[in-house]
């Protein structure tokens, strides 16, 4: 995308009014392709700048993250709630950090930002009102080039978007939305709760739909509600007389989307495995609202072309449309015609769908 689309993107996905839990896995991915970075985060906090909650695209193990908060989380030096008060006192809502080589051999730095490759880390203050209750950081590699005049500049230019976007906004406890399967994986477990085997996605997305909430504070209580949750979820597999061959699948909304685990027994010791192991897979859903959006973010579709598809998507007639962005009648359906055309489809029942089939495209590469 160029930048002017970039930006147009960032902004619509801020402008849906879903949950910023829900928005932060489409968020950080359109910013970073704003300012190149090989990953990001949101850190919410709260009045006193004391940190109530995160997600990051590298995540610290629930251990390393106890591990943060027993050692560094308050430390005079690196502790975050003076770090993120400074910043949200100084002049500038941006700010950036490349680590040097002293900085590089603290403990603070060994234990979590070489982890997560954070040698350069550029720093964005969001506001609602005068109160400042959220963190962006974008993160560079060490062989990547520092963040400069530039990138600074740019992200401060959306800094307004985003914190519309990763203001908090209420859960629907009402009807579902529509969503739309965005990502799952296969994970191997044992009926007690414990992990036996699983990839790294699996474990971040076991995570959020365990935990409402993520945060250092909560990181020591993490495993035992990860694995209090996973008995939860493989007790109806042990009920004698259970057909082995049928799985159980729960299901739930949560603020970082609707989450579907479909558990079975793997009882095939045989196989080398243990007789008390449980496959669970994963899926997480997003609302098809947003996935739209997306959709349209990744097409060639013209700025106001994205918006004549959307409303499509939607089910709005050409009048309706017109209406809406106020447009002539003929204008909107001559735009009408020309994303027909460019999405490769014969009528608006077959838009919504493709704009589906982009985005998932999209993600799979």
């Amino acid at each position: 995308m160029t930048r002017a689309r970039d930006v147009a993107f960032i902004r619509k996905l801020c402008g849906l009014g879903l949950p910023p839990q829900t928005l932060a896995a489409s968020l950080l991915p359109a910013l970073r392709s704003l300012v190149p970075s090989h990953s990001g985060a949101v850190f919410w906090v709260d009045e006193r700048g004391e940190m109530t909650g995160l997600y990051a695209e590298r995540m610290l193990p629930p251990d390393a993250m106890a591990d943060y908060y027993a050692k560094h989380y308050q430390a005079r030096s690196a502790g975050f709630t003076e770090a993120f008060r400074r910043r949200a006192e100084a002049a500038s809502a941006v700010s950036t950090h490349s680590f040097t080589r002293g900085e590089q051999g603290t403990p603070y730095f060994r234990d979590v930002m070489a982890r997560l490759d954070a040698y350069h880390v550029l720093y964005g203050i969001l506001r609602d009102g005068r109160r400042a209750f959220a963190q962006i950081s974008l993160y560079r590699g060490r062989e990547d080039a520092p963040f400069g005049r530039q990138e600074s500049a740019t992200l401060d230019s959306v800094l307004r978007y985003l914190a519309a976007g990763f203001a908090d906004h209420p859960v629907d406890t009402g009807r579902a939305a529509p969503s739309v399967v965005v990502e799952e994986y296969l994970g191997i477990t044992r009926s007690d709760g414990r992990v036996a085997s699983a990839p790294e996605p699996w474990q971040k997305l076991l995570r959020l739909a365990a935990l409402t909430q993520v945060s250092p504070q909560h990181a020591q209580r993490e495993r035992a509600t990860i694995e209090a949750y996973l008995r939860e979820v493989c007790e109806p597999l042990l009920v004698p007389g259970r057909d082995p061959a049928h799985p159980h699948v729960v299901s739930h909304e949560s603020p970082w989307g609707r989450f579907v685990l479909k558990a079975f027994r793997l009882a095939d010791s045989s196989q080398g495995r243990r007789a008390d192991q449980v496959g669970i897979l994963i899926r997480r859903e997003e609302p098809r609202a947003l996935t739209l959006v997306k959709g349209t973010g990744v097409s060639e579709l013209s700025p106001q072309q994205r918006e004549v598809a959307l409303l499509l998507a939607q089910g709005k007639s050409n009048r309706e449309i017109a209406d809406e962005l106020g447009l002539s009648f003929n204008t909107a359906s001559y735009h009408v015609k020309q994303v027909y055309a460019r999405l490769d489809v014969n009528d608006r029942n077959m838009v919504a769908e493709k704009l589906l089939q982009i985005a998932q495209t999209a993600v799979a590469r």
